[in-house]
């Protein structure tokens, strides 16, 4: 009897033990831990357009809508789609160095023959089909000859609208994180094709950010894009998307703050991206100036905000600076004019940055791009008369991300490894071996050929090729100087510990909060506004992204429907008793010592 029940039991048991693991089977989501897009059907293809349309009508029914397109054949007659062959690439613009990232997610920069992240173009095409590297960088200018701007981003208003200009090649076989840029994007596909997932702004909220600063507009999802956890992330399950096929001589036109994901494939994959102003997508109505015989405009004869010359610090990833003047328009909150003292204590506010030094040297090119030095009162006609070069020193005193320029190796790697390294190689007379050097350098820390030359520099003072121990002991001290005490944060996260989600709605607000519109005529008012309505976005986990006050560049909707109501805004003297602000000649340092390579 007890016989029957233990095997009884032991059935029972296998029954309950096969429901349990067919339930649990049953559970888990489609997609799960498979490649981003399998989650669910995709919305279809986004509009297709077999003619390129006139300003207007991309302004009309696509920038001002923020709704994406593809314009079939757009780029088809770019001398680039032809001229740029590896062995052209090579002879003609090899001298010139890009940006370069790795084809495999969570890596390390890669190296080039330049330095970590930084390839020569003639090493590049040389080397780009056996390594894990491919070019995500701005174009250089030298290339600009080689590439139209298309018609319908040629004219009226989008004259004078481009941010900057970024190129990408490739043997194929990349994917990009699910992420979203600032400005709006024209991604024109010389070689190879491209296949997109985009996920609409109001869709958002379903997709786990990583918690990072915003300022820009920017962003990236932490979901790991080859093996997506819709467990851990169960609000993706649901996300609509939409897809987009792109052939060479395509273009895609991708709006601002739209999340998406891309794969590139081809045995050589290139592209230009037109990164172009956000405000356009709020303009009111379009000026189509100039537009009457629309064509095609060499990028060699625009106006590029950030240019990149192909040899020294790149300014990719740079606010555009008419988002910097708006902020500084601001400061006078529908005054004709208020005090020096108060203008650049709200600046110091919104676009001035925030580390110490930094901040010196911005407030110090603000002061003087301004023209504020032994001035008492400043007018907002004269910021809004103000080019926009003005800006652009503040910005790239503020934004610049290390990775741009050609210490970022240096920055990089700490003190500490450095010593380890150097015990590995020292030879049997207490020098150190540079051959062993280089190569340990390059293999176990990913360092570049280029930086190992130059630390061994440093420590040859003979100029021998050698080492010795009284060069090792005399220049050790000045060599870790040139390294960081501790390690930075990485660029870019392998995948965030921390995330954010939207708050949960069926639609994001219409208002654009990183954009404010100035009406400049001295004749009205001095009013901000904006399109639209709405308070901004807020996420959960204790972070705010565009919220009422935590972004100091973009008011609050209360704030400007009180304008001049504020007590600090009676005369301004209540506020400028207060800010204790040093005068101009004790407010800054001189610039520091830098290499001429990263002046702007």
């Amino acid at each position: 009897m007890n016989r029957f029940y233990v095997v009884l039991i032991g059935f029972l048991l296998a029954i309950a033990n096969l429901s349990l693991a067919k339930e649990s089977q049953q559970e888990v989501p489609r997609g799960h831990m498979q490649d981003l897009g399998l989650h669910r059907d995709s919305e279809g293809h986004i509009d297709i357009l077999q003619e390129i349309p006139s300003a207007e009508e991309f302004w009309r029914k696509y920038v001002s809508k923020r709704t994406a397109v593809l314009i079939k054949g757009a780029a088809k007659d770019f001398p680039a789609k032809s001229l740029w062959t590896d062995p052209y690439i090579s002879e003609k613009y090899g001298h010139l160095n890009v940006r370069l990232e790795s084809k495999r997610e969570g890596y390390q920069y890669p190296a080039g023959d330049v330095s970590l992240a930084r390839d020569s173009l003639k090493h590049f095409v040389s080397t780009y089909v056996k390594e894990n590297k491919y070019i995500v960088s701005q174009l250089p200018k030298p290339m600009y000859g080689d590439v139209l701007v298309p018609p319908c981003l040629a004219c009226g208003d989008f004259n004078d609208s481009i941010v900057e200009v970024n190129y990408w090649m490739s043997s194929g076989g990349t994917r990009s994180l699910l992420h979203k840029d600032a400005p709006n994007i024209l991604n024109c596909v010389l070689n190879g094709t491209k296949d997109w997932i985009l996920i609409r702004p109001e869709h958002e909220y379903m997709v786990p950010l990583a918690k990072e600063p915003s300022m820009d507009g920017g962003g990236y999802s932490v979901l790991k894009v080859t093996k997506v956890d819709l467990i851990q992330f169960s609000k993706f399950r649901d996300c609509p998307y939409h897809i987009a096929n792109v052939s060479a001589g395509d273009c895609l036109y991708v709006p601002y703050g739209t999340l998406h994901h891309v794969r590139s494939y081809g045995e050589k994959n290139m592209a230009v991206s037109f990164l172009f102003s956000r405000s356009l997508s709020h303009s009111k109505k379009f000026n189509d100036a100039g537009c009457e015989k629309q064509g095609p405009k060499n990028l060699a004869d625009s106006t590029v905000a950030w240019d990149f010359d192909g040899a020294t610090t790149l300014t990719m990833g740079l606010q555009e600076p008419a988002v910097y003047r708006r902020a500084a328009l601001r400061a006078f909150r529908g005054k004709k004019n208020i005090t020096t003292k108060l203008f650049m204590k709200r600046i110091g506010q919104t676009i001035l940055p925030e580390d110490p030094q930094k901040r010196r040297e911005a407030r110090k090119k603000a002061i003087e791009n301004f023209k504020l030095k032994n001035k008492k009162f400043i007018t907002v006609d004269e910021i809004s008369a103000l080019p926009m070069d003005a800006f652009k020193p503040i910005i790239f005193i503020s934004e610049l991300d290390p990775v741009n320029t050609l210490q970022y190796e240096y920055r990089l790697f700490t003190k500490d490894q450095m010593r380890e390294v150097f015990r590995e190689v020292k030879d049997e007379k207490g020098g150190i071996d540079c051959e062993q050097f280089k190569e340990y350098y390059r293999r176990n820390l990913g360092g570049s050929e280029r930086v190992a030359i130059e630390v061994i520099q440093e420590f040859d003072n003979d100029k021998d090729g050698k080492i010795s121990k009284k060069e090792r002991k005399k220049n050790m001290k000045r060599v870790l100087n040139l390294f960081e005490d501790d390690m930075p944060p990485e660029h870019v996260n392998d995948y965030a510990d921390v995330f954010v989600y939207r708050d949960q709605r069926e639609q994001v607000p219409k208002v654009d909060p990183m954009e404010i519109y100035y009406d400049g005529d001295a004749e009205k008012k001095y009013e901000f506004y904006r399109k639209g309505e709405g308070e901004g976005i807020r996420v959960k986990e204790g972070y705010t992204q565009f919220e009422d006050g935590e972004d100091p560049l973009f008011t609050s909707r209360k704030e400007l429907s009180t304008k001049g109501e504020n007590k600090d805004e009676r005369n301004g003297d209540e506020e400028e008793e207060e800010m204790q602000m040093p005068d101009e000649e004790e407010d800054v340092d001189e610039y520091p010592n830098r290499d001429s390579r990263d002046e702007l």
